[in-house]
């Protein structure tokens, strides 16, 4: 094969790669569900209570995430704001639209710690945002 053949691959493959990076950004940055705090609607929990926070982390784990994890929990539970920490999100067995499934995928794939209040999700939030979020859900 010649360089011009492998050139044009590497150039097709590349742009297939791009484009796909770009569909799935939009998908996951998609407004509809969106707040003014960056939070996004995701897929329903079976195991998420929606009166309090949920702060979805490893638990008993030394990592730096795991660490922002307790400390957001402490201050949270200091601006009196209920928390909740689980290690792990299921979702209800329902027909999920996919823009909202990836989404979901996308915001569960994200930074720890990940957030979820009311069905609304962020990735390595502020402890201010969090506490925003909150109280316009309540």
């Amino acid at each position: 094969m010649s360089w011009t053949k492998w050139l044009l691959m590497t150039i097709v493959m590349t742009s297939g790669v791009y484009a796909w990076h770009q569909h799935r950004h939009s998908v996951v940055t998609d407004s509809s569900g969106d707040d003014h705090h960056g939070f996004v609607a995701i897929a329903p929990s079976a195991d998420a209570p929606t009166d309090r926070v949920v702060i979805l982390a490893p638990r008993n784990c030394p990592s730096a995430q795991a660490k922002r994890a307790d400390v957001m929990a402490e201050q949270l539970d200091q601006l009196g704001i209920p928390t909740t920490r689980l290690d792990h999100y299921s979702v209800h067995n329902l027909p999920l639209s996919e823009p909202l499934m990836s989404r979901t995928n996308s915001v569960l794939g994200g930074r720890i710690p990940i957030v979820i209040i009311n069905g609304m999700a962020k990735t390595d939030p502020k402890v201010s945002e969090v506490a925003a979020e909150y109280r316009r859900s309540r």
